[in-house]
């Protein structure tokens, strides 16, 4: 019977000393890997709206007429790249309230201030898609505010991803702007 208990007890010692380590550990890796991804993956969709917004510039500077399915299209390509691009940053600060991290937390909301002005001059520029015909000189004004924003945002989100030692992204080649 003593030999069972001290057994017993010798097994329990072992394993409340040693699990707690494993899952610290793995938490940590966990959180390494989710933060990577997530900040990593928000870059990404910032680039992706920066560039469709780039070729939509281009589009409107070139074309003598702007159709509206052409339009559409680059609303809807925008609009998907501001929204991943959100919830791959919603997801990173989760884990960063998680952690209690309060200086990336102030970065993030410097991130979500520039997403936040890209989605109103985005949505600026949905209305004057709505007009017939679609002025395309307001349209190139407001596209170039969407720029700016988007690039404030990647320009921010590079310093967080930097403050959090998660690499640098990609090299970032600014799309072009004639």
């Amino acid at each position: 019977m003593k030999r069972r208990f001290f057994t017993s007890l010798a097994i329990a010692v072992c394993l409340a000393v040693t699990l707690p380590a494993v899952a610290q550990r793995d938490a940590g890796a966990k959180a390494r890997g989710d933060y990577f991804f997530y900040g990593h993956s928000s870059h990404s969709h910032l680039h992706g709206a920066t560039h469709h917004a780039s070729h939509y510039s281009n589009y409107l500077k070139s074309s003598p007429t702007v159709s509206p399915q052409v339009s559409g299209m680059a609303h809807t390509s925008i609009d998907h790249h501001i929204n991943q691009t959100q919830a791959h940053l919603d997801a990173l600060k989760k884990g960063l309230t998680a952690d209690d991290n309060k200086d990336a937390l102030t970065q993030a909301a410097a991130v979500d201030g520039h997403l936040d002005q890209a989605r109103q001059h985005h949505d600026a520029l949905k209305k004057l898609s709505d007009q017939k015909p679609i002025d395309a000189t307001a349209s190139q004004h407001t596209v170039a505010k969407l720029q700016t924003a988007l690039d404030h945002a990647i320009t921010d989100l590079e310093t967080l991803l930097h403050s959090l030692n998660l690499g640098t992204p990609a090299a970032r080649k600014a799309a072009p702007r004639p």
